[in-house]
């Protein structure tokens, strides 16, 4: 468990999976025909838009911790598909 201080508060987060370095985590999340650089993932990571855990100068990823972070933050969605989604929701 790691703990992450914002602010005045304290989050605790629990690492699931194994940490994997930069180029581990892009080799599994992303093909190899469409894998961004490890440029693009260090810039990513400076800017704090991508989790990491920082054990001294050293930096890891938990591979399905950024596959989830991922997926909630940065999916792009259609036209309508937020109206869309609510309609269905109501209707269940």
């Amino acid at each position: 468990m790691a703990a992450l201080r914002l602010g005045m508060k304290e989050v605790r987060i629990t690492v699931t999976g194994k940490l994997v370095n930069a180029q581990g985590l892009l080799n599994e999340l992303f093909s190899e025909e469409c894998r961004p650089s490890l440029r693009w993932l260090r810039t990513q990571t400076k800017a704090k838009a991508i989790p990491c855990v920082r054990i001294g100068r050293l930096v890891f990823f938990d591979v399905e911790m950024v596959r989830a972070y991922l997926a909630e933050r940065r999916l792009v969605h259609a036209r309508g598909w937020r109206a869309k989604a609510e309609i269905l929701k109501a209707e269940s």
